[in-house]
């Protein structure tokens, strides 16, 4: 048996499949998903949204979002998604940008919350595209 997964940015539809296994990035943690889950409301946070099918796993990188699932179907309205699989950067490119904003954050006068806040979701898209690109295997 499947689920529905559809994803909605705000530019398209990204996904409207079908999956054996979805995992998403609630706030509380990675949120998997089966056939006959129980009907739930989640807030989602920035990272990898992943399906497994019978091509195996699938990324997208989801920049926050409500998903809600109910029989067998789920609904994920994202405030963006970068599709991981047309991403041209390399893994090392993706690991450098980590270590970049890292130093920018570290370097960063703790009294503007502003730019905290611009590069806390900054590392975070960063962290999730390193993810993405591990687990499609590139190097």
């Amino acid at each position: 048996m499947s689920v529905n997964i559809k994803v909605i940015s705000p530019e398209k539809i990204i996904w409207d499949t079908e999956a054996e296994q979805i995992v998403l990035p609630s706030i509380t943690g990675g949120l998997g998903i089966l056939t006959n889950h129980a009907p739930l409301v989640s807030v989602l946070q920035t990272g990898i949204l992943k399906k497994f099918d019978q091509q195996g796993w699938t990324p997208i990188v989801l920049l926050g979002g409500i998903a809600q699932i109910e029989d067998n179907q789920i609904i994920v309205l994202a405030n963006g998604v970068e599709e991981v699989t047309e991403l041209t950067m390399t893994r090392d490119e993706a690991n450098k940008q980590v270590l970049d904003l890292t130093e920018q954050f570290t370097a960063l006068d703790p009294s503007n919350k502003l730019e905290q806040k611009t590069l806390t979701l900054e590392l975070e898209r960063a962290k999730a595209r390193v993810e993405g690109l591990t687990l499609l295997g590139r190097k």
